[in-house]
């Protein structure tokens, strides 16, 4: 009768416009690993008439909902509860955190919570869908999630850092009950990129463990493999992996310059200079200069630069610039082009040479 008399003035408080002050927190969806136990965080309020008959004597009830509600949790009698466990505080502290032991596949389902106090204080937090629970059984724990920060915003799986930017990967994994806890632990490929520049920060939260790198980008990041494994220790040893690939824009870099035709150039033959570097997007630029000329002036666009029919005012250093968004490295090479008169003189003398190391 007291149930009736309690959503009666509920229904009455909310037809006049007033706050009744029974609410409840808790996830709409938690995971339980098949065997081990699950962790419902959860908190609650009740109408402010009804405060002094919620004392820690009071009973926090689970009942599996559906079309016979059953209970399977009274704090009053835990030891003949369907489902063992505990919950945690006290009634005065609102506190209906629960941890459930031995979950199974039987034990899926929808779960709601109860509290009853002395005298008139009985109530269900059922008249709302995110009062509810939903707990779900697994077989094998999952993998761990791996995500990209980039000043506290998270990074796209296919967005670009800038190289000199702070980031961090972050991983997490769900906590399962278990005797010995599970443990994080990352790995990259090529592994010299985990050294004493990277900061590593793990901690546990209610229902994670968290393992953060923190580190500042470099133009050597880029396409690195970063992976987090997860080991839980259960009846048997599980393992699970999660890997982000981290992709860096940067200006050139390794920029250089060299000669087609190795040695001498011979006056009258056709000579290509080419340019080559490293760099995210690719270079969009490429300019030869001579650095014989004050200021230095633009000779030619583009990663080749070809000289036909040379002649000896061609040789000298040439400059190649290779450029894109983020900035611009130089390399320079030296083109000597000689005439042909002094090809046959450097033949004489390497011949003459020859000739007098048989004596």
């Amino acid at each position: 009768m007291m149930e009736i008399s309690v959503t009666f003035l509920l229904t009455g408080c909310l037809i006049q416009g007033v706050f009744c002050g029974f609410s409840i927190s808790l996830p709409k969806r938690v995971e339980a690993l098949q065997g081990s136990c699950v962790f419902i965080p959860c908190t609650f309020d009740i109408d402010q008439q009804y405060v002094t008959e919620l004392t820690d004597d009071s009973k926090r009830i689970w009942y599996k909902d559906g079309n016979s509600p059953t209970v399977v949790f009274d704090s009053s009698s835990p030891n003949t509860a369907s489902l063992k466990g505990e919950i945690f505080g006290t009634p005065t502290e609102k506190n209906c955190t629960t941890r459930f032991d031995n979950v199974l596949q039987r034990d899926k389902g929808s779960y709601y919570f109860r509290v009853e106090g002395s005298k008139n204080l009985k109530y269900s937090y059922t008249n709302k869908p995110e009062y509810k629970v939903e707990i779900v059984v697994i077989d094998s724990p999952p993998k761990p999630t791996v995500s990209l920060f980039k000043d506290q915003q998270k990074v796209k799986k296919v967005k670009e850092v800038k190289e000199g930017s702070s980031v961090n990967l972050h991983c997490s994994t769900k906590i399962f009950c278990s005797s010995r806890p599970a443990n994080l632990t990352w790995t990259s490929s090529p592994e010299h990129l985990l050294n004493k520049s990277v900061t590593q920060q793990q901690r546990q939260e209610q229902t994670e463990l968290i393992s953060d790198l923190i580190f500042t980008v470099t133009h050597r990041h880029h396409l690195a493999n970063f992976t987090c494994t997860v080991t839980h220790q259960l009846q048997k040893q599980n393992t699970k992996h999660k890997s982000r690939t981290l992709r860096v824009q940067y200006a050139p870099k390794n920029t250089s310059a060299h000669v087609s035709a190795s040695g001498i150039v011979l006056e009258g033959r056709s000579v290509t200079l080419s340019c080559s570097s490293d760099a995210n997007p690719p270079v969009l630029n490429y300019t030869w200069y001579r650095d014989t000329e004050e200021p230095l002036k633009p000779v030619q666009s583009g990663q080749n630069l070809t000289i036909s029919n040379t002649d000896p005012t061609h040789s000298g250093r040439y400059v190649c610039t290779a450029q894109n968004e983020h900035g611009a490295q130089n390399a320079s090479v030296m083109l000597d082009v000689q005439c042909e008169y002094q090809e046959a003189l450097l033949i004489y003398s390497q011949s003459l040479l020859y000739q007098t190391s048989d004596f």
